[in-house]
């Protein structure tokens, strides 16, 4: 095989899941990722994805291949990580795929200290919370505990959400919910119960949404226990109502296990964790 640069352009629309996301990926534009797949596509004698409603989806005959190119990819990462970090702080960029109500409760109130402690550390914070592969992060946090795939995962903590509201709140049936692809978690069944079983009037697309929608509208909604916290006025619609708490799960490639950017990472987000949760 004489265009070995072609299986970057493979494992990049496998982790972003199209060819515009492919190509931002990859600084380049969709018509050359495309190029490259269709020359790569002939060299090994069948078609390499397949369109689905979700995105392109890898055909099952390159499954093996795209692993093995992800497991060198990161043990290449982790060569450089460890020779690069020899002193006592870490260097280097890393992604973090989370929902942004983590990011914003749990994650960026101890991101000043750990920017400090590490000046040329750079991080990118993607939203995903319902995950169970790694897209194009180096370690992601999930509400679902992956099954497959080669992951280390690690449970770092529980994150709690209730139905919240304002002492002038309408308590007629309407309350703001997220989009119905929630509607399956627990989180979202537990405040539909609260709710009465009725449907949201309002829906938005993650928690930090509700939280803004529940301001503005004053209407009961779905949000982080973290909000409550953060507006006294914010009481739980049910005062009897227990918070739901939904585990949550830190993972990411088990050839990232010896890399010192990786490690260090992880052990920061258990480490907020635990604080949060002392809260």
């Amino acid at each position: 095989m004489k265009n070995w640069d072609d299986l970057r352009y493979l494992v990049a629309v496998h982790k972003t899941g199209s060819m515009s996301a492919a190509a931002r990926l990859l600084d380049t534009n969709p018509a050359t990722v495309s190029r490259r797949l269709g020359r790569l596509s002939e060299t090994l004698g069948f078609e390499l994805f397949l369109k689905t409603p979700q995105g392109w989806t890898a055909n099952d005959s390159i499954g093996e291949l795209i692993e093995t190119i992800t497991a060198f990819e990161n043990e290449i990462e982790s060569y450089l990580n460890t020779r690069d970090n020899v002193g006592t702080t870490i260097t280097g960029h890393v992604n973090i795929g989370c929902s942004p109500s983590v990011a914003t409760y749990v994650l960026l109130p101890g991101l000043k200290d750990l920017m400090e402690e590490n000046p040329d550390l750079q991080i990118t914070l993607t939203n995903q919370f319902y995950q169970d592969a790694l897209g194009d992060n180096d370690l992601f946090i999930s509400a679902i505990r992956p099954q497959q795939g080669r992951l280390v995962v690690r449970f770092v903590g529980k994150f709690a959400t209730n139905v919240f509201c304002y002492p002038d709140s309408p308590r007629d049936g309407r309350w703001v919910g997220l989009h119905a692809l929630h509607d399956r978690y627990p989180p979202v069944q537990h405040c539909r119960t609260i709710m009465g079983g009725r449907d949201p009037m309002i829906r938005v697309e993650t928690m930090m949404d509700s939280v803004r929608t529940v301001r503005s509208t004053r209407l009961p909604g779905i949000l982080p226990t973290g909000a409550a916290l953060g507006d006294p006025e914010l009481i739980p619609f049910e005062p009897e109502s227990r918070p739901m708490q939904t585990p949550l799960y830190l993972c990411f490639h088990e050839t990232r296990r010896k890399d010192p950017l990786v490690q260090m990472v992880a052990d920061w987000v258990a480490d907020r964790f635990n604080a949060y949760e002392n809260v």
